[in-house]
């Protein structure tokens, strides 16, 4: 049987680690390990998580904020299992999740595995519909059209991979696991399970959703511009939004001098944002019907039709400005907005 180290970084998260620290003492499997690493927490993250330590949870304290990727690597060096699980402190993981990793393991030369999640807070229209959008992409286009199969919140790794690899990209201060993802793919198999979901925290703002896709779109950007190598299925998407977008810009700045040539692409701008609505639309019904426990009012349905336009805005724009600034200078997040 495989022991599984699972690693859990915390910062200000007194109001979720409880749930989340009793969902992951309630896993069905025997040979596990509960690493919590409180990344100098200014709450009482540190003593909710210490009314947890006599079940045999582990807290690792940090001195000194030092983000996500810092505290996993503080976590790792305490770690002593054959798996590294990640997850989030605001996450609620199913009794069979680490079940549903080992078995995945059993599979030759597989190297980690990826989960999938979706909102705990359904009862916020936003929250959601975002939640409901990522299913979509999750489970329609996860292995054809998105390369990277890891996610901070629910993935697996090799141990001894994990060390060989020098463990978490600390200067890597969003995309961790997408370019985790990147290295991983070099040396082994990498799966994704779309059967084992997680439940976890989603942003109830359009703020929040915009900053999301913004940095992450940001710092794939900057990741390109410095290390990781060309991939078409990354940029097919948005070298064609950016190129449809400013031609419609062009269009309506033209339109007084009577200059119709950015017309045509603009016409299949609009196209592409109305096939968004009509491709989202029916798949979300999908989803919801997959998930008939769930209740989803109508506004929350309405939301996939703006949802997925904004988010494509946010993430083309963060994208190209990372790859062309290549420097993060003050748009730096914050560990909450991750």
């Amino acid at each position: 049987m495989m022991k599984f180290s699972i690693l859990v970084p915390a910062y200000n998260e007194e109001q979720s680690i409880a749930s989340c620290l009793n969902s992951l003492i309630s896993v069905a499997y025997d040979d596990k390990e509960i690493i919590v690493i409180d990344d100098a927490s200014a709450d009482r993250t540190v003593q909710a998580i210490e009314k947890f330590l006599y079940k045999g949870v582990v807290l690792v304290r940090r001195e000194k904020n030092g983000g996500r990727a810092a505290a996993l690597n503080s976590g790792l060096q305490r770690a002593t299992g054959d798996v590294i699980i990640t997850t989030d402190a605001d996450t609620v993981v199913p009794s069979d999740w680490l079940q549903r990793f080992s078995s995945c393991f059993e599979q030759q030369g597989v190297v980690a595995v990826g989960g999938a999640y979706q909102a705990y807070n359904k009862d916020k229209s936003l929250a959601n519909a975002t939640s409901i959008l990522d299913q979509i992409l999750n489970g329609v286009f996860r292995k054809s059209l998105v390369p990277n199969k890891l996610s901070g919140v629910n993935s697996a790794i090799l141990r001894k991979v994990l060390l060989d690899l020098g463990g978490f990209n600390e200067n890597s201060w969003w995309s961790e696991d997408s370019e985790l993802g990147w290295k991983l793919k070099k040396i082994g198999r990498v799966i994704y399970d779309s059967g084992n979901v997680v439940n976890t925290q989603y942003p109830e703002t359009w703020q929040d959703i915009w900053k999301r896709k913004f940095y992450w779109g940001y710092a794939m950007g900057l990741k390109f511009r410095e290390q990781m190598p060309f991939n078409i299925k990354l940029w097919l998407r948005p070298v064609i939004f950016m190129a449809l977008f400013i031609s419609l810009l062009a269009f309506l700045a033209t339109i007084p001098f009577g200059i119709n040539v950015f017309l045509a692409p603009s016409v299949i701008f609009f196209i592409l944002l109305s096939s968004l609505t009509i491709v989202y639309i029916p798949l979300g019904m999908i989803v919801i019907a997959r998930n008939r426990r769930d209740r989803v009012s109508l506004k929350t349905f309405s939301l996939l039709a703006v949802l997925p336009i904004v988010r494509e805005f946010a993430y083309v724009y963060g994208m190209f400005l990372g790859f062309c600034k290549g420097r993060v200078g003050t748009t730096r997040p914050s560990w909450k907005e991750k």
